[in-house]
Formats: structure tokens, sequence, C-alpha cells
């Protein structure tokens, strides 16, 4: 059986390079209804979804975008249960900084428990369990499936996996979009 977590294609979205704290919601606003640059087409991925048992994605639109990309025959409906932890934000007017700086200190302050506008990371840990249950589930079912999925979402899905058995890296390929990772298990 085999699981594959992908990230989504590149949002092409012009938000805003500096921001205050409070403006990271206008960011993240933006980089939610962004279209994926739909000239990156990355026929190896194409492949690949035309080769598993199913392909799942996030009930986000970048995510849908992506999925739809792949030219796959995807009859899942897209899952919320799939979708991104959002990035928190206090309400802070200032300072004004490059929006990169606030996207890292915000995104290490969810993860110690800062969860302003957002849901806590214990609330996405446990919506990552309930993810990983779909897609083994899913992969019991079809043999593999593909989740065309999140950064931080596909983070935690693979930490859960590996918790129940299934061998892959530890951390999803980050590096960049279009990217997979697979989970093995046998049995």
């Amino acid at each position: 059986m085999q699981i594959i977590l992908v990230r989504h294609g590149r949002p092409d979205h012009g938000a805003a390079r500096w921001s205050t704290p409070a403006g990271m919601k206008h960011w993240v606003e933006r980089y939610n209804a962004a279209a994926v640059v739909g000239t990156e087409r990355p026929q190896a991925l194409m492949q690949l979804a035309d080769s598993v048992g199913v392909v799942v994605c996030s009930s986000l639109q970048r995510c849908v975008e992506s999925r739809s990309h792949l030219k796959c025959d995807c009859r899942q409906e897209p899952d919320p249960l799939f979708a991104e932890a959002h990035l928190p934000y206090p309400d802070w007017g200032a300072p004004l900084l490059p929006s990169r700086i606030w996207r890292v200190t915000f995104r290490t302050a969810w993860f110690l428990g800062f969860s302003s506008h957002t849901e806590h990371v214990k609330v996405s840990s446990r919506r990552a369990g309930a993810a990983a249950d779909r897609l083994i589930e899913l992969a019991e079912l079809h043999g593999s499936v593909l989740l065309m999925g999140h950064k931080i979402m596909n983070v935690l899905i693979a930490r859960q996996l590996r918790r129940r058995g299934w061998r892959g890296p530890a951390f999803p390929l980050l590096s960049g979009y279009w990217q997979p990772s697979r989970y093995t298990r046998t049995g």
C-alpha cells in the first residue's frame, strides 16, 4: 500500500511584500484566493497521479486547481479535512516588516501554541490524525492514494502516518511546490 503526499502548485498571488502583523490577515486571504500558476504542469506527477488508485485533495482553491492540472480521473470531492493549518496573526498595527519575517515568526509561534485567528496546533494535529486515518482507509480500499495537500498539514499528516507504522520521510519534501513524498506499508 502507498500514500503519496504532494504539495499544491505555486500560487500566483500578489500579496504585499511588507506588512504589519494585523495586515497578515489580508496576506493570507490573497494567498488563499490566488490561482495556481497555469504554466507549471509537472509531467512526472501527472503520470504518478494516473498510476494511483485514487486522488484526493484539500478543499482550498489552490489544491483543487492543482489537482485539476494533473488531468486525472478525480472522483473524490475536495475535503476540508486536508485543508492547511492557517497562519495565526495578532491584531497589532505595527511594526511594518517584510511579510516573510511575519510568516516565519507566526508559524513558529503557532507550533508553540499561539493561535490567534486560527485553530490551535493541537486541533490541527487531531485533524491530521483523522486525515491520516482517511488516507489509510483509501489506501486499503484502492491500493494507493495521492493527496494534493499543503506544506504544514502534509507534515502533520506524515507524522501521524509514521506513528501508525507507515514508512517514509519524517518531513515531506518542503523545498518546493508539486513535490511528492511517498509512505508505504506492507500487509
